[in-house]
């Protein structure tokens, strides 16, 4: 593969971004299994993942998988409703019956969340997130999931939410999902977008990226509009949730200034790209979306030349012959005396 065209480094930039196919390989294996075990037992009627892991949308590395454990019907009368202690009292029924079949397995190691028992297995890299959950009596694809904080059953959209985001990829033939992965890689190297979290990424790509598109431009378009959107609702994918509700003007005000740097940025690599300016194009993309994007080969002394003699500069200082840089080159007059 030709390292200095575009498409290429955003094909190294993807391949960089998958997880580990050890990892994942892992992780399907073990949710295989704890539902063999809940199931057996009679805990469980099904069991469905959910989450960036499941929506294929979770960059390397991998951290967690979060499981819905759809319980049986004979719980609902014991444990379904508000304060009665149904949520605690279904999180410690599945926690006695994985320490049968794992009993090094430990539990709320780094985290207590209130919708899942977290798992840690001494023979996996990631945890294991088990949210206990009832089915919709009305027999649609929502369930309803448990809270231990507030002590109270939520419904939940998360089936919604997996399969509009499946539609999503088909439909992009499934570049989607690279691209959100993307997104995702360039929040995490920016320090000032730490506040957003993935799904706030998934969504902005969902709006911004409708059909196929290269991965350049899907980036440009995700930056864009993700520049003006953060300043009012976004809402996730189901259109149910509005995921901005409790931002700041001021942390709107800094989410839109990185998205604009960076379609601004984005804008320029592709002119400079459709001027067979390659390489720069990608030392910005480079600058824009991290390491994990491939830097290209330093500049000659020859093409810094070319560049500074009738050119422009590039936003990364980048001479190149293209008029397209951000910062153009006039010829100075040779300094002359009467």
């Amino acid at each position: 593969m030709n390292r200095t065209t575009i498409p290429a480094a955003f094909g190294i930039f993807d391949t960089e971004l998958n997880l580990d196919p050890a990892e994942r390989e892992k992780a399907m294996k073990r949710h295989q299994d704890i539902t063999d075990v809940l199931t057996k037992a009679g805990i469980a009627a099904s069991t469905f993942l959910q989450g960036s892991f499941a929506r294929k949308t979770m960059p390397k590395p991998l951290k967690d998988v979060d499981m819905v454990i759809v319980l049986s019907e004979e719980f609902r009368q014991a444990w379904f409703g508000a304060g009665k202690g149904g949520p605690a009292g279904a999180m410690a029924r599945l926690r006695r019956e994985i320490e049968k079949h794992w009993p090094d397995a430990r539990f709320d190691v780094t985290d207590a969340p209130a919708h899942a028992l977290q798992i840690t297995f001494p023979d996996c890299t990631f945890t294991v997130d088990l949210v206990p959950a009832f089915a919709d009596v009305n027999g649609g694809e929502d369930v309803f999931i448990a809270d231990r904080e507030l002590d109270r059953w939520e419904w939940s959209n998360t089936r919604t939410l997996r399969r509009v985001v499946a539609e999503r990829n088909q439909a992009t033939d499934g570049v989607f999902v690279h691209q959100v992965r993307m997104g995702k890689a360039f929040k995490s190297d920016k320090p000032e977008l730490q506040g957003l979290c993935g799904l706030v990424i998934e969504s902005l790509c969902y709006d911004a990226i409708t059909r196929r598109m290269a991965h350049a431009s899907a980036m440009v378009a995700f930056f864009e509009h993700a520049a003006s959107a953060v300043m009012g609702k976004v809402m996730d994918p189901t259109g149910v949730d509005d995921l901005a509700a409790e931002w700041t003007l001021s942390d709107r005000t800094i989410y839109s200034k990185a998205f604009t740097t960076a379609a601004a940025r984005g804008r320029e690599a592709l002119d400079l790209a459709t001027d067979g300016e390659h390489e720069a194009a990608i030392e910005i993309w480079h600058s824009v979306l991290g390491d994990p994007f491939p830097a290209p080969p330093p500049q000659t002394s020859a093409q810094a030349l070319t560049g500074l003699t009738a050119g422009s500069i590039t936003s990364t200082g980048r001479a190149v012959s293209s008029r397209r840089g951000t910062q153009p080159n006039r010829p100075a007059r040779s300094w002359r005396t009467r």
